[in-house]
């Protein structure tokens, strides 16, 4: 399996700002969580100090996530309006959360939230939960469409598709074109882009399995390149900029099947 690397799939959602919504009771944290989103590029459909407040937001329809804390005021708290999100209105939420006792955080677990920010956050830790967040609704919703229509199918990403990968605290975002060619170290493999790489954990035979087999072709045991940004051929090696990538003999038919060749 692939270690920190997260598929994010375009949605009609994902083409424009999310619309997040945050129900929380402390007027401190909801003002430093509106601004910190909207820093971050997000939209504030709403904020809620109390779940009926949540659900006239919910109910406009113009809610893409939710940002809930569990404790709030009120007979109704941050569960009960994620219960209700499940049932009626589906679209992914997370809990924000201080200190809560085992049998809360047991029944916060049973709506299957898609991540939990553990209060004080910083802004990085909010951008990042929210994408992973949005990022493993999407995949979940992409699986139900390819489990039910086509069963048999591989998990396949497309070239504008685009993954997250860890980068020291953060999670940084690559396009699947902009992969110029991959690099095997045992277990670790290093994609190199136009100027930088980037270092993930997975098996070269796990992460081929992800990539369109129509631009990315495996050169050699520990080499996978893509053939857009092949520059030169020779016999036994191509070139992508100043790099030399080596063809072995075991790969080479299947390299050549890829490409066309005039004299």
């Amino acid at each position: 399996m692939i270690i920190n690397v997260y598929l994010l799939k375009k949605l009609n959602f994902m083409d424009k700002n999310v619309r997040i919504l945050i129900v929380e009771d402390e007027f401190v944290t909801l003002d430093l969580l509106r601004d910190y989103l909207e820093e971050s590029g997000y939209e504030v459909s709403g904020d809620a100090m109390s779940a009926d407040e949540a659900i006239k937001i919910l109910e406009k329809g113009k809610t893409d996530f939710a940002m809930l804390d569990i404790n709030i005021k009120g007979d109704k708290n941050g569960i009960w309006v994620a219960e209700q999100i499940q049932k009626k209105y589906k679209i992914p939420f997370i809990f924000l959360t201080a200190f809560s006792d085992s049998a809360t955080v047991k029944t916060a677990a049973g709506t299957h939230p898609y991540g939990y920010l553990v209060k004080p956050f910083t802004q990085a830790d909010i951008y990042t939960t929210i994408e992973i967040a949005l990022t493993n609704f999407n995949e979940q919703r992409r699986e139900h469409r390819v489990s039910k229509h086509q069963p048999d199918n591989h998990r396949v990403l497309q070239l504008t598709d685009t993954i997250f990968v860890k980068d020291n605290l953060v999670f940084k975002k690559i396009t699947i074109k902009d992969i110029q060619y991959i690099q095997a170290y045992k277990n670790y493999l290093e994609l190199h882009l136009a100027g930088s790489s980037q270092i993930i954990r997975s098996t070269l035979s796990d992460f081929q399995k992800t990539l369109p087999e129509a631009y990315f072709i495996q050169t050699h045991r520990s080499f996978i390149v893509n053939k857009r940004c092949i520059d030169k051929i020779g016999a036994n090696f191509l070139t992508i900029g100043a790099s030399e990538i080596p063809i072995s003999r075991g790969f080479k038919d299947d390299v050549l099947k890829h490409l066309k060749f005039y004299s």
